[in-house]
């Protein structure tokens, strides 16, 4: 009987042996406030990196001024006339009537594909404007 004691006294013994220092060092991150953050990547999709989460500045190119006078509508942003390379396309409801002669002339102001800059444009005695133009 004290056989059968002493085997089950050092069996759990040494199942407390492994299983402690294995349950502390899995458990020591919950203790510590370390789980998740920028290093545990949860799905497949999720970003890696800090540094993959910080808006950066998009270049402005010549597609994105036709993108933007295709997508126009009523709730463009004030003012509504836009200045690109000299050609001024007032986004009023002429435009919105008869929106492809506004794209042609807006495509044959500006290069196919070059990086734009985008102004908004006020004077003391001109009216505002939003100012598209080569950098």
């Amino acid at each position: 009987m004290q056989t059968d004691d002493m085997i089950d006294i050092v069996t759990t013994v040494i199942i407390l042996a492994i299983l402690i220092p294995i349950t502390v060092s899995l458990a020591r991150p919950f203790y510590r406030n370390e789980l998740g953050g920028f290093g545990v990547q949860i799905e497949k999709t999720a970003l890696k990196t800090q540094g993959e989460l910080l808006p950066n500045n998009k270049d402005f190119n010549s597609n994105d001024t036709m993108l933007l006078l295709a997508v126009a509508d009523e709730y463009f942003p004030e003012p509504k006339i836009i200045e690109i390379n000299g050609t001024v396309i007032n986004i009023d409801s002429v435009f919105f009537t008869n929106r492809i002669p506004a794209l042609q002339s807006a495509y044959a102001a500006m290069p196919t594909v070059r990086d734009m800059n985008i102004q908004l444009y006020v004077g003391k005695d001109i009216q505002r404007k939003w100012v598209i133009s080569n950098e």
